[in-house]
């Protein structure tokens, strides 16, 4: 079937596995980041919502790689039946931060730049260095291509370990019938 492999070279699970790991990876990181600078692009309120939504993310992920790798039929189900309000909300916070950012970009360039005039240094060296030196318009729409590309993972992410739950529920190593190697139980 045309949906036995993952990004076309992987097998179903192990792909799956590499993907959710990526996952959590990017959105610890993404969490983590959000925590210690999002005061600097958003009100400190949205900030910790965003970060925390974020911090959901890695962990429905990582549900999804435990799951995977402990071959558990739960731990699938509910991942694939969590995700999905987690990728409806996923679509919402990328309106949102879209739209917080685009209103918030003087106040953005109001931190960098006041740094300089009113306190006397520059945001050189410091957290704000990265974003300080690039054009406003230019890092808002890295931001959010990020977003996006991290919205499309969290879907291909969903559809893969889907496939694997699909083809987990209905193998008959389910109905009790034993499978070695030979059989085709590592093909999944």
């Amino acid at each position: 079937m045309w949906c036995n492999n993952c990004c076309l070279c992987f097998p179903v699970r192990g792909g799956a596995m590499w993907l959710a790991g990526l996952v959590v990876l990017i959105n610890a990181i993404g969490g983590i980041l959000l925590f210690l600078w999002g005061a600097y692009f958003f009100s400190s309120t949205m900030a910790l919502l965003f970060a925390g939504f974020s911090v959901i993310q890695a962990v429905t992920a990582g549900i999804a790689f435990l799951g995977l790798c402990n071959w558990s039929y739960m731990m699938t189900r509910m991942f694939i039946f969590v995700q999905w309000l987690v990728a409806f909300l996923a679509t919402a916070r990328i309106g949102t931060m879209a739209f917080q950012l685009e209103s918030n970009k003087e106040l953005i360039s109001a931190e960098c730049w006041g740094a300089v005039d009113d306190k006397g240094y520059s945001p050189e060296g410091t957290s704000a260095a990265f974003y300080c030196n690039t054009p406003i318009d230019t890092f808002i729409e890295l931001f959010i291509v990020g977003l996006i590309v991290d919205y499309v993972l969290n879907l291909y992410l969903y559809f893969v370990v889907w496939r694997f739950y699909v083809r987990m529920r209905l193998y008959p190593f389910q109905k009790g019938v034993a499978l070695n190697y030979e059989q085709g139980l590592y093909e999944i």
